[in-house]
């Protein structure tokens, strides 16, 4: 099948489905078939390294529910319970991710389009880029640590308080420089300009867009459907 990526609107019912049926359904073992759209959801988009990595965990998290349920399996360090709500919560746990990593410029142009406040629409697109943001200010702040040689076990454990120190301060000073970099091409960009604003990424909705969005839907119900509703 050829590969697409998904509008923000597909991804948004995606993201409803998976809240509606978690939330309302009664049979939480059965909303392995939620997570099974999910996957299918991300491969058609050939986003592999979520696939594979989720993927793997998922399939631990059900041969840890197999030998709880089944085997009598009790452990002491990690909880049942845990397992269970991560099996549970895997939809919208993918289908979030899938929404969060969406370009910001087709986030604000779906959100332009619906006549959002422009201050919420900056605080969303802020919200929704953080965690891939730091994620790569602290990866570029342990390479540098690396070249200087100061990530060895045996230099964590001697000096920890220097050691969150040289991640702290160069962590922060680069957080505060992107602070004032985004204020700079916010303002460049117009953001304060009234109006609805136009984007190079608006994308319009396709016929793939419209089976994902109608296959959604038609599992949720049949999920509720089949494994009850909660009262």
């Amino acid at each position: 099948m050829r590969s697409f990526s998904l509008t923000v609107q597909a991804k948004l019912c995606s993201l409803v489905c998976a809240v509606a049926a978690v939330s309302l359904g009664k049979d939480v073992i059965f909303s392995y078939v939620l997570t099974l759209v999910c996957f299918f959801t991300l491969i058609i988009q050939k986003k592999w390294q979520i696939t594979v990595t989720y993927g793997l965990f998922y399939i631990l998290l059900g041969i840890l529910l197999y030998l709880i349920r089944y085997q009598g399996l009790h452990m002491y360090v990690f909880s049942e319970f845990y397992v269970l709500m991560f099996w549970n919560l895997s939809p919208i746990f993918l289908s979030s991710w899938d929404l969060m990593t969406t370009p910001p410029g087709e986030l604000s142009a779906f959100m332009s389009r619906i006549h959002m406040p422009t201050s919420v629409i900056l605080g969303i697109l802020v919200v929704f880029r953080f965690f891939p943001t730091v994620k790569s200010e602290l990866k570029s702040v342990y390479l540098s640590m690396k070249n200087r040689g100061l990530t060895g076990i045996r230099h964590i454990f001697r000096h920890p308080l220097i050691t969150g120190e040289y991640v702290l301060i160069p962590f922060l000073f680069r957080v505060l420089m992107i602070a004032d970099q985004l204020s700079v091409s916010g303002t460049a960009r117009g953001a304060d300009t009234p109006g609805i604003r136009g984007s190079y990424y608006e994308k319009n909705m396709c016929m793939a867009d419209i089976a994902i969005m109608i296959l959604w839907i038609v599992v949720t119900v049949a999920y509720l459907r089949i494994g009850g509703i909660k009262i």
